[in-house]
Order: C-alpha cells, then structure tokens, then sequence
C-alpha cells in the first residue's frame, strides 16, 4: 500500500512520508486505511491544518515539535532524531510545505546510518531535500548533525622527511582515539601527544599502502595493548581489520560515536581510500592541496584516480576541509571548493583526457623508499 498522501514525499524503505498541510478529509481517509501508526507535527497547536484527528487517534503515538524561529536548538534536532527512531512505523513527518519536515529526516537518517556531518549533506542535496532553500533550516541541520560532545583533532606532521601528515581524532568523553597514517620515526612524537592527552589508541588506519615512508602501525601495535592496525582490502596488506568502500568506522560513546565513513578512492594505488569525518575529508594521497598523488606504479590509473575524485571527493559540500596525507610547501588545509576551483590537475574543469595527458608528461623520479617501504608496509610495517 502506498503511503503517500497529495502532495507528500514518500519514503518507502523508510517507511517514513514528509507532508505539507493537509485536509481533514485527507488525514481522515489516512487514519482510515491505517496508513499510519505514529505523526509528528511541526506547527503550533494554533494552526487551522492541526490534524486534530491524528492527535486523537494515534494517542502517544503522536508527538507535536515545533521548528521555527528561536527553537532551532541543537536539542530540537535530537528531539527529531529520537523521535523517528523511537516511533512506530509508518510515519508522518508533517509541517506547512514539508520543508521543515525534511530536517527530521535527514537527521534522522544521518544517526541511523551513522553518516559524518559531510556525507550527510551530500545526500540530503542529492536527495533534493527543500531545507536547503531556506538558510536558518540549513543552519539547524548542519547544528544538528555535528557530533554530539565535539572531539578532539590533532594535524602532526613528519619532521623525518616524508611530509606525511598523521591525524589524531578521538572522542573528549570515552578518551578513545584512532591515529590516520602513523609514520614508523614519529611514534615516539605520536605516543608522547596520546599520552598527554590522556587519550586510549583505538585503531591505527592507513590512507593506503604507502612507498614513501614505513606506517608506523606496526611499531604502535607493539607498545599499545589492544589497537588493532586497519587498511583497505584491496591494497592486500597485512592488518587486523580491513574495510572496503562504505564501511563506518565507529569509536567513543556508542550514543554519540564518531564515525569515519570509508570511500574508496583507487587511482593512486589500487587500495587508496579517504575518510570522511564530520565536515572533514582525510584524501590520503588521492587528492593534495593543489595536486594529487602520482599515478604510475603499484597498480596506479591516471582515469581511475580522476573518476575517484570526482564522484567520491568533489561531491562533497564545498566547505568540506581537505586533509591530505602530504604537502611539501606549508600548507595544512584545503576545502572541496578550492580544489574543485584551483586544483591544476584536477580542477578548474579539467576533462579526464586532459587528467590523463598531464599526469603521463610528470616524468617523476622514481620513489627513494619504495623498495624498503613497499614490502614493509604489507605487512603492517613489521620487520
């Protein structure tokens, strides 16, 4: 039976349908073919389409939440978000012209799926949810779908020679923490910034396989009892858990984890992928600020580095921040806009031909630590 109503917007897996005012006689009619066993209502009890008739059938199962104006508090949205989650199905999710009904769900759709903030407004736009039209409703999703408690960041960067960066997230409440691309010289650096933050290793992730430097997973696991290393499957490593494209990777409070989705990005090498976090994209060698990794060796494909970007990195929101594994001049962050806008190789329009032709022209030398870190980094940079 199908749920929706004139003028609603379905969703089926859901089984959750966003409404503008309705008549009575539609809400009546719904009631009658039991289309419905829980509403959520946006509007004051003031308003003439108050479906006064749901309130009175489905009882407790009827919850009326107002958005609007000085209401648009983060609590607001986890009202919303609870509400969905805790609710009988199906569901009516009703306002005036279903737009505000659209925050509900992508809020809700975000914690169940575990999406960070980035991810989320990627397919809220993709799904063409009408929030985005009005700016305070914007502003009220993007409060909403940051983590709960905040989190603690740390960009540490590889004074030995690889210019790699190592990031440090965890959560402030549960002190757990994961490290992104540890280099083997700066575990004693990396070790010494946990330590005095009073934060426990969780996992230890790479980016990918890299030939530049030794990953230091496999030294941390050594001198940290129970943190398990992670890399991608494809890239046939050695480590504790691999994950693939779509995986989330979860640590902290279970109520309000951090989550770390998982897209992969080959082009670079076969097994490269980039983590989205919150409004923050962790692109490994995929894309750099201004450049990208090079692409002619450990299974390296010009095209399928410029399909990878494009269709997993610059769909994100333009204000996604960019934090890539290296940069040899200084510079620390990027955002999706500026390299989609600035990026030489892969930006400013680019075609994937024009991609391709410029990356077979580099001439580079060939990688100084290739043949020491390679065969290391498979098997978690154990000697």
């Amino acid at each position: 039976m199908s749920l929706a109503l004139p003028g609603s917007r379905e969703f089926t897996t859901d089984r959750i349908v966003l409404a503008g005012d309705l008549s009575p006689e539609d809400v009546d009619a719904a009631l009658r073919d039991g289309k419905f066993a829980s509403w959520i209502y946006m509007n004051p009890e003031s308003n003439p389409a108050f479906p006064t008739a749901a309130k009175a059938a489905l009882g407790g199962a009827f919850a009326q939440l107002v958005v609007e104006g000085d209401r648009l508090t983060k609590g607001l949205a986890k009202s919303l978000r609870d509400a969905l989650m805790t609710m009988p199905r199906p569901t009516m999710v009703q306002c005036s012209t279903a737009t505000r009904a659209s925050t509900a769900y992508i809020v809700y759709k975000a914690f169940e799926q575990r999406w960070p903030r980035a991810s989320a407004t990627q397919r809220a736009r993709e799904l063409g949810l009408a929030f985005f039209s009005k700016p305070p409703l914007a502003d009220f999703v993007d409060e909403g779908l940051k983590p709960g408690r905040g989190y603690i960041f740390r960009q540490l960067f590889d004074t030995s020679g690889s210019s790699t960066y190592t990031y440090l997230i965890a959560d402030p409440a549960t002190k757990e923490a994961v490290l992104i691309d540890p280099v083997r010289e700066m575990v004693d650096r990396d070790l010494a910034v946990v330590d005095d933050l009073g934060l426990k290793l969780k996992y230890a992730l790479n980016t990918h396989c890299h030939a530049d430097h030794v990953t230091g997973t496999g030294e941390l696991k050594k001198r940290v009892p129970g943190l398990k290393s992670m890399i991608a499957k494809a890239s046939t490593a050695q480590a504790d858990e691999h994950f693939v494209h779509g995986d989330i990777i979860s640590f902290g409070d279970p109520e309000s984890a951090l989550n770390l989705e998982v897209r992969a990005t080959p082009g670079h090498t076969d097994g490269c992928v980039s983590f989205v976090f919150d409004n923050m994209v962790f692109t490994g060698d995929a894309l750099l600020i201004r450049g990208c990794g090079r692409t002619d060796f450990q299974g390296g494909s010009s095209a399928k580095l410029y399909e990878s970007v494009h269709s997993q990195l610059f769909t994100l929101p333009d204000d996604t921040l960019v934090y890539p594994a290296h940069d040899y001049k200084g510079r620390t962050v990027s955002t999706i806009g500026e390299e989609k806008a600035l990026n030489p190789r892969l930006g400013s329009g680019k075609t994937r031909d024009e991609f391709v032709d410029i990356m077979s022209k580099l001439d580079l030398a060939y990688p100084k630590r290739i043949d020491e870190a390679l065969p290391l980094n498979l098997k978690c940079g154990v000697e």
